[in-house]
């Protein structure tokens, strides 16, 4: 497997807080926390005819998960039919203590800042109810637009409403598209195919992991085996993780909603404070996903080992045009097990605490 060349991070001209600056992390103050430097990918060499364009079509080492046949869902990795392999990606933004569908994604970013936010998204896998549906906010257009999906969500500033919509995502909001949400005592809730027929299709969304095959390692250096690990971030509740060993998931067993993936991802980045009301003072923590920082990846079992398999490592996305890449100590991409994958955006100061296996 070849190795990533060195990512450079783009710079933005300007300093008015506009849309473009907005996109990056626009501030009413300095970083609540910075992603520690990392030596990983710097360390890297530049792969022959490497260059901007290529972090878009999708991670290094890509393949389609072992035994499947014909197309492959371009998030999970699994052979599916052709036509549901060829659906664009719906985006959902929800919170709330006691959320719905997120279990039917092929990828969740959750943002781990009070309040917790997660954005869902939906591909090879359809939910007749995701909710509740919460608004915008910057990180959102950073992390969907590589996917260019069908979105949905329920307000938002002005200025977060326009970051979003200057991103590739297909803007289908609960402002301009009531009748297809459905109110409820929690909240609201939307149907992913809902969305999916409602929005102009911009196509299937690119791979955004390498996929291994049955036997190959997570990384080459640095994997341990646990069985199960706890998640605790500065002023938020703990999550509890555990790996289970008959269905090669890690379920969340506590501090979020019950839901089994293939892979969990810690990633550590930033935070900016930004502003949802500069008349009355009001702010909220925002995650900016772009640029480096460290990793830690828990992945499926690996041959002789009771428990699942991790690595740390970093992780580089130059811009919100690009794929984000993991790599392990080693500075080489780390391959993911096929199936959804749950991303943690998670502040400097997080612990990954490991046990068992």
């Amino acid at each position: 497997m070849t190795r990533w060349g060195i990512w450079v991070r783009c710079l933005v001209a300007g300093s008015s807080c506009g849309v473009i600056t907005a996109l990056a992390g626009c501030s009413a103050a300095t970083d609540a926390a910075s992603a520690p430097a990392q030596t990983g990918p710097a360390a890297a060499t530049a792969a022959p005819g490497a260059g901007a364009a290529a972090t878009t079509a999708g991670p290094a080492g890509s393949t389609a998960a072992s035994g499947s046949s014909g197309s492959v869902a371009p998030l999970t990795g699994l052979g599916v039919a052709a036509a549901v392999a060829l659906r664009p990606a719906v985006a959902v933004a929800v919170a709330g203590a006691d959320p719905v569908g997120l279990g039917s994604a092929d990828l969740v970013f959750e943002e781990l800042a009070g309040p917790v936010r997660y954005l869902a998204v939906f591909q090879s896998a359809e939910a007749a109810a995701v909710g509740p549906v919460t608004s915008t906010r910057p990180a959102d257009g950073q992390a969907l637009s590589v996917l260019h999906p069908v979105t949905g969500y329920d307000g938002g500033t002005a200025s977060f409403v326009s970051v979003l919509d200057a991103t590739k995502i297909v803007d289908e909001g609960y402002a301009g598209h009531a009748s297809l949400y459905s109110p409820g005592s929690g909240g609201l809730t939307v149907s992913t195919a809902a969305l999916a027929a409602a929005g102009r299709s911009d196509g299937p969304p690119p791979a955004l992991f390498g996929y291994r095959q049955p036997g190959d390692p997570l990384a080459s250096a640095g994997e341990t085996h646990p069985a199960s690990v706890r998640v605790e971030a500065p002023g938020e509740p703990a999550e509890q993780w555990n790996f289970d060993g008959g269905t090669g998931r890690w379920v969340q067993t506590a501090g979020g909603p019950r839901v089994a993936v293939a892979n969990l991802v810690v990633q550590i980045v930033s935070f900016k404070t930004v502003y949802l009301s500069r008349k009355y003072g009001q702010t909220v923590p925002s995650a900016r996903v772009t640029g480096r920082g460290a990793v830690t990846v828990f992945s499926a079992a690996a041959p002789g080992h009771s428990g699942g398999t991790a690595a740390a490592g970093s992780w580089a996305k130059p811009g919100i045009a690009a794929v984000t890449n993991y790599f392990d100590a080693a500075g080489q991409p780390m391959s993911l097990a096929p199936g959804p994958t749950w991303v943690v955006l998670a502040p400097a100061g997080t612990r990954t605490i490991l046990a068992g296996g």
